[in-house]
């Protein structure tokens, strides 16, 4: 497993708190880290506004072929992300397998609402045309449960993506080690430095989330 952030691409140690992940059924431990700072936070959050200019005018094509190699990263790796999701958060590996699966399921369905919902449009009226655009907002906050550690963050995180925007990932403290796959699959996936940043801790590093954050 890297190291406990991952800030504009590199994989870093946190300074903050240590703490760490235990599975629920023997007590072994699965992650231990320390959290991500406030000042952390900023930088994270600096080196995605610096990403966010040219991930949102890159072309729609590209950015759909990079979610394809994440879900093909997450295949790549389904049966330790379903055990780490089975050890850290306590599920049956049956459940927690199954949840993988939506995972990678979700990249086609995202792409297809892509297709369905955003872009620009013209309709003729009465009036005359009526115009519809879409546009990312900027670096988006996204907050990890712990009973859906992998499938409910990946649910906002795809979107978001694909429309454009950068993202802050702050998981649950209880599933660090799930979220920590889940980067390095967007990682070789081919996600450009910035983009994505992983923010691993609890209250203090979620709220310094949410007070920075577009």
């Amino acid at each position: 497993m890297r190291s406990e952030l991952f800030i504009d691409g590199q994989w870093r140690k946190g300074e903050g708190e240590r703490f760490a992940s235990h599975d629920p059924a023997t007590g072994d431990t699965v992650w231990e880290g320390r959290a991500a700072t406030p000042d952390d936070v900023a930088e994270a959050m600096a080196a995605a506004r610096l990403a966010f200019p040219a991930w949102s005018k890159r072309p729609v094509e590209e950015r759909i072929a990079i979610a394809r190699a994440f879900a093909k990263a997450i295949e790549k790796r389904a049966d330790e992300l379903g055990r780490t999701i089975s050890r850290e958060m306590g599920k049956a590996l049956w459940d927690a397998r199954g949840e993988v699966q939506a995972m990678i399921g979700k990249v086609e369905i995202s792409i297809r609402a892509q297709a369905e919902r955003a872009g620009a449009k013209e309709e003729k009226n009465a009036f005359g045309v009526t115009a519809l655009s879409h546009h990312p907002h900027g670096v988006l906050a996204v907050f990890g449960p712990f009973n859906f550690p992998g499938h409910l963050p990946n649910g906002h995180i795809v979107p978001a993506l694909l429309a454009g925007n950068c993202v802050l990932f702050k998981p649950s403290e209880f599933t660090p080690a799930v979220a920590a796959l889940m980067a390095e699959a967007w990682e070789e996936a081919g996600l450009p430095n910035g983009v994505l940043g992983l923010l691993q801790g609890a209250h203090e590093t979620g709220a310094a989330d949410i007070g920075i954050v577009d």
